[in-house]
């Protein structure tokens, strides 16, 4: 098998020699310059990644090394069947009886990596959807309770403080809030979410936290610009109520704006967001495997031409105390 792989697999080494050398370059000259990177973990991994193949015994898989059920999450807004990943799930129980080991090797890597990085689907170390292996769709999962407290008690221990950023979007309960203020981790507010629901919805400015992280929009989000064109009219009215500043010209920096005048210690916007693109430079859909993290910042769009764009960032960061 390695004979008829080779080529492949040497390639394959070389090219993770280079980047680690090249990325190793990079953090360090950001740290230089006082720049934090911020990394992103998925909370899941893939079925035919080597972590699967070596670590049997912490995933829920069948005597012949087939996932037993698999992950996802209930019908949500994103898809009326729920969202199906097919990564196996693990064996909690088993992880915890060794400390946790896989996952303090993982942390130690992305220590390597980054100085902070969110975890994706945090709600998962709280309660994570299962869903029986061979299924088509993710509706017909159930609940099942993750390792919470646990789970960090072990990794602080072995790793010490870290810091992390809880994707806590979706279907939240009282235990994923809890789980999250236990440990200090900073959730998520996503401007694009925060237009339904009336004045208590969480993710409308005035009701942003100071330890939270609010975005224009996430990865699996529409760019400013598509989200407003695809907005029905209705919509768009309930949008002025609360940003009048908004226009259809310029719905991009609108919410840059906004979010950089949240009370919350950090706001993030795309780079899609800053050119204001329209739809087309999105990166992700969600319940979708194919066509994403595709854009990249097209070639014709040189970092000295944006000048504009650099003054308008500039002016904002200083209003809002962000420099």
């Amino acid at each position: 098998m390695y004979e008829n792989q080779k080529d492949f697999i040497e390639n394959f080494m070389a090219q993770q020699f280079l980047f680690e050398k090249q990325w190793k370059r990079v953090r360090s000259h950001a740290q230089k310059l006082g720049i934090s990177i911020m990394g992103d973990m998925p909370i899941y991994v893939g079925y035919h990644s080597a972590d699967v193949w070596a670590n049997r015994k912490s995933f829920l898989l069948d005597k012949n090394g087939f996932p037993t059920f698999v992950s996802g999450v209930p019908p949500d807004a994103f898809s009326e069947t729920g969202q199906l990943w097919n990564s196996p799930l693990y064996d909690w129980k088993s992880m915890e009886a060794d400390g946790f080991a896989w996952w303090v090797k993982r942390i130690k890597r992305a220590l390597d990596l980054y100085d902070e990085f969110r975890i994706d689907h945090f709600r998962g170390l709280a309660g994570f959807w299962a869903v029986p292996s061979g299924s088509e769709v993710a509706m017909f999962g159930s609940w099942r309770a993750g390792p919470r407290n646990a789970f960090f008690d072990a990794l602080f221990k072995a790793v010490g403080k870290i810091n992390i950023i809880a994707e806590d979007l979706g279907l939240i309960t009282e235990d994923v809030v809890e789980l999250r203020k236990s440990i200090g981790a900073p959730g998520m507010a996503v401007l694009q979410f925060a237009f339904g629901g009336g004045p208590g919805n969480p993710h409308l400015p005035h009701n942003h936290e100071l330890n939270q992280v609010v975005y224009t929009g996430t990865h699996d989000n529409d760019t400013a610009v598509g989200w407003w064109q695809s907005l029905p009219e209705e919509e768009k009215h309930t949008v002025f109520k609360y940003l009048p500043q908004v226009s259809n010209s310029d719905v991009s920096w609108a919410l840059i704006a906004t979010a950089l005048s949240s009370v919350a210690r950090t706001s993030m916007v795309t780079m899609q967001d800053i050119l204001s693109l329209g739809s087309s430079a999105r990166m992700n859909t969600p319940a979708t495997q194919k066509g994403n993290w595709r854009w990249r910042i097209p070639s014709c769009v040189s970092f000295d031409s944006l000048s504009l764009e650099e003054a308008k960032l500039k002016e904002l960061l200083g209003l809002y105390n962000r420099l």
